[in-house]
C-alpha cells in the first residue's frame, strides 16, 4: 500500500479484531490512522519467460482438451513444457498474443 500524502509504503496487517495499515517510520512500526488516504502500489506486470509462455498455452490446450472430450480437467496434474498440444493451432495462437502482448499497470483498488 501507499499512502497518497507522501508515498510512505505499508502493508495489511491484522490489529487486534481488524485489519490496519501498518508501516516503519523511523524503525519503528506504526499504525495508519483511519483518515489517511491508502492506495494499493501498482505491480506491473513484466515481460512472461519462454518456458512461461509454453506452460500458459498447455494450460489452455488442456482445458480445451477436457471440455471437447469431456474428460475431467485434473488441475492439480502438473504440466510439463514436454507436452504435445492437443491443439497445435490453438498453443501457437496463444504463444503469439502472449509474445507480442504489451504489459499493462495494475488497476488501482
Amino acid at each position: 500500500m501507499i499512502r497518497l500524502d507522501d508515498g510512505q509504503k505499508g502493508i495489511v496487517a491484522q490489529s487486534g479484531p481488524e485489519l490496519r495499515i501498518v508501516y516503519n517510520d523511523r524503525g519503528e512500526e506504526r499504525i495508519a490512522l483511519k483518515s489517511e488516504r491508502w492506495i494499493r502500489e501498482a505491480i506491473e506486470p513484466g515481460p512472461l519467460r519462454e518456458e512461461e509462455q509454453v506452460l500458459v498455452a498447455l494450460h489452455a490446450d488442456r482445458a480445451l482438451r477436457a471440455y471437447e472430450r469431456n474428460e475431467p480437467l485434473k488441475s492439480w496434474e502438473q504440466v510439463h513444457a514436454a507436452t504435445e498440444p492437443y491443439d497445435e493451432g490453438l498453443f501457437d495462437v496463444i504463444i503469439a498474443y502472449l509474445m507480442n502482448r504489451k504489459t499493462r499497470p495494475a488497476t488501482e483498488g
